[in-house]
């Protein structure tokens, strides 16, 4: 088992990948959520909606992990962050450029859905993890 050289991190979580998105519940409990994010200048952005309990637990702690993956087999590659999350202005351009990141043209059909659930009254947060820890893994299971 391998770490990944910083260069090969930052193109691994540049590329669309799903991510996993942990958090501590109110309750105690453990929760992880698949999320689209976006990684710019050493920092994952994201969106919640504002009445997730993803969302009232970053406003709460201030806290989360986020693994990254890829199991193209027989080569398994990870990235993890921990970190702190800080809520930041909410643009609906932020969602616009994670549906073009996973989407590409389908993106535009995409925000049509966003736009009308926006004009309906539903909202969004967005955040930024700003990782302290950062663990990767490179290896063949063969």
């Amino acid at each position: 088992m391998s770490t990944m050289p910083d260069d090969e991190i930052d193109e691994f979580l540049s590329s669309p990948r799903d991510g996993v998105l942990s958090v501590r519940l109110a309750s105690g409990r453990a929760m992880g959520t698949p999320i689209w994010f976006r990684w710019a200048e050493g920092r994952a952005l994201f969106q919640s909606p504002t009445t997730s309990a993803k969302t009232a637990s970053l406003r709460a702690t201030g806290r989360a992990s986020l693994c990254v993956h890829e199991q193209a087999l027989p080569r398994v590659r990870y990235v993890t962050l921990e970190g702190p999350v800080v809520e930041v202005d909410f643009e609906r351009d932020h969602i616009a450029d994670a549906a073009r990141h996973y989407l590409g043209d389908d993106g535009a059909a995409f925000m049509e859905t966003i736009d009308a659930a926006l004009d309906a009254g539903r909202r969004w947060a967005s955040f930024e993890l700003e990782p302290t820890t950062i663990s990767s893994t490179s290896r063949s299971m063969l």
